[in-house]
């Protein structure tokens, strides 16, 4: 299943031109598999304690391609707001992570600095899909007692990619760390 996945998802991005056609299609082949549960295994479901959620690549093009992989969030845990420099797929398979959309509100021009406000919240959970743009910033948390799990595919490795992480009480920006991920 995951190979016919890669195979379509080479197809869709060597076809689709245009940004938002990208993300119609890539949304449309994704949709199945929050349907079709057969395909998610128990390991998936591994988390780090230390990070609080754990990532399982599933698969990563050679030369800076496409990155397909899960993550399972911890009860009660979560991840800082961040962006991803690549436009990215997140669909939620089981339980629920809550996505807070973040705006910035100063022009970056101060480095290490950022004014960021919250500008929404969306309740990821089976089927429920959310895209990114490359400089969308946004957080995740799981609120709930068990663990969510979410499928994630972006445009280029996020491990070799300069990300950025926020902390908005501080106003700050950082290099976004790098995280554990098993099957690399």
């Amino acid at each position: 299943m995951i190979d016919t996945l890669v195979d379509d998802i080479r197809r869709i991005v060597r076809e689709e031109t245009t940004p938002d056609g990208l993300l119609a299609a890539l949304v449309g082949r994704l949709t199945p598999l929050a349907e079709d549960r057969s395909w998610i295994a128990k390991d998936l479901y591994a988390t780090d304690e230390n990070q609080g959620f754990g990532i399982t690549v599933l698969h990563e093009e050679p030369e800076d391609g496409f990155l397909l992989e899960t993550v399972c969030w911890a009860p009660g845990r979560g991840v800082a707001p961040h962006d991803h420099q690549t436009w990215g797929v997140v669909m939620g398979l089981d339980g629920e992570e809550i996505n807070v959309d973040w705006h910035r509100r100063d022009d970056g021009a101060v480095p290490g600095r950022a004014d960021l406000e919250k500008a929404g919240e969306t309740a990821v959970t089976g089927g429920v899909v959310k895209t990114f743009s490359p400089n969308d910033i946004h957080s995740i948390r799981n609120d709930s007692d068990r663990p969510s799990l979410s499928l994630h595919l972006y445009g280029r490795s996020l491990a070799k990619t300069d990300r950025s992480e926020f902390n908005p009480l501080a106003g700050t920006v950082a290099p976004c760390p790098k995280r554990v991920r098993r099957g690399e």
